[in-house]
């Protein structure tokens, strides 16, 4: 896919909270000084105001009761929060960049460093300088982040190195954390920077692989439009013309004012009947080629298989008590196409196979 669609999946990843900053300044309730042990002071009041203001998205506010406390006013835990939090919320441009810098200079053991890196090498990448975003998030790995910050963290190190040009390199560090962000809140966007490392490194059937993912359990989601278009390039990649012309229209069918849905009209493509060889989209056929009672071994089988070239390779765990682990490959819009598949194995690996729904 194109570099804008990229640049839109990180703003859409990272930069959401500075959509949601509130235009209007608000009054300042008075938050009167006592002289009680264990009260809070006027200036405690303030920051925990604007941290609750913070994280509800309301930058403006937060600016404004963070100016009212005066530096060096707070105990240093205080002083590190309210460093942190006028580094977030920042006007953006010059400003916003120096005073994360800055935070992450002058707390080297701070709590909030991992988000201000997060935040910093986003402002790198949005400024394209994707080797600075990339070496800011080598902190964040696959295997250890349990929280948000590490998984967006993860997703947008890949997208660096992507947008740096290594496309091959990005597809291997994002397989490696599937692991990290599946079934996740950062699944779909994940899943959509996976498919755009392939489509970039020639994976078009791993890109397709991750795509119906997004198509499977987010239907809806903010990346259908996008991803249901890249389906249609991924086709397109294979040399299936026909079924990418069909997916494309489903794109203007289905989300006519999005993007994507102009850029299927630019093509010249109408929405209208698909042809009987449509690329099925959540149906068709695909071939099974074994059932396990062991995950391990089902796993062996569709790495083997990947392995061998096979295309759309998935692994479906049943209902059952205890369950089969059942070995599928193949998207195919007839039977016949997938029974061809399934001759194939046959003749060349010695596999038996049924044809099944998929």
């Amino acid at each position: 896919m194109t570099r804008l669609l990229v640049a839109v999946l990180v703003a859409g990843l990272v930069l959401a909270p500075e959509a949601a900053r509130a235009q209007q300044k608000p009054a300042e309730r008075p938050a009167k000084v006592t002289k009680r042990a264990g009260k809070p002071s006027a200036n405690d009041v303030r920051l925990a105001r604007a941290e609750e203001a913070f994280s509800r998205g309301r930058a403006e506010e937060a600016r404004y009761l963070l100016a009212r406390i005066p530096a060096g006013s707070l105990p240093r835990a205080s002083e590190e929060a309210a460093a942190y939090l006028r580094a977030a919320v920042a006007p953006a441009g010059p400003e916003h960049s120096a005073a994360l810098v800055e935070y992450l200079r002058a707390f080297p053991e701070g709590k909030r460093r991992r988000e201000a890196t997060l935040l910093l090498a986003k402002l790198r990448y949005v400024e394209g300088d994707y080797g600075a975003a990339e070496n800011l998030l080598s902190i964040f790995s696959p295997g250890v982040e349990k929280d948000k910050v590490g998984r967006e963290a993860i997703v947008t190190r890949g997208l660096a190195e992507l947008a740096r040009g290594d496309a091959a390199g990005a597809f291997q560090f994002l397989v490696s954390a599937e692991g990290d962000l599946k079934g996740t809140d950062q699944e779909e966007s994940y899943y959509f920077a996976v498919s755009q490392a392939a489509l970039r490194a020639g994976k078009a059937v791993e890109a397709m692989d991750a795509l119906k993912v997004i198509l499977d359990r987010h239907a809806q989601g903010d990346y259908a439009p996008q991803a249901l278009y890249a389906m249609g390039v991924s086709l397109e990649t294979l040399g299936r013309a026909a079924d990418a012309a069909n997916v494309f229209r489903q794109v203007a069918q289905r989300f006519p004012d999005s993007y994507e849905a102009a850029r299927v009209r630019d093509r010249g493509i109408r929405p209208g009947a698909s042809s009987a060889s449509a690329f099925p989209i959540g149906g068709g056929f695909a071939i099974q080629v074994g059932a396990f009672s062991r995950r391990d071994l089902a796993e062996s089988l569709a790495r083997d298989l990947r392995q061998a070239g096979v295309g759309s390779v998935s692994l479906k765990q049943g209902s059952e008590s205890p369950p089969i682990f059942r070995v599928r490959a193949g998207s195919f819009a007839s039977r016949d196409e997938a029974r061809a598949l399934g001759e194939r194995l046959r003749r060349e690996r010695g596999f038996s196979y049924q044809v099944v729904p998929r």
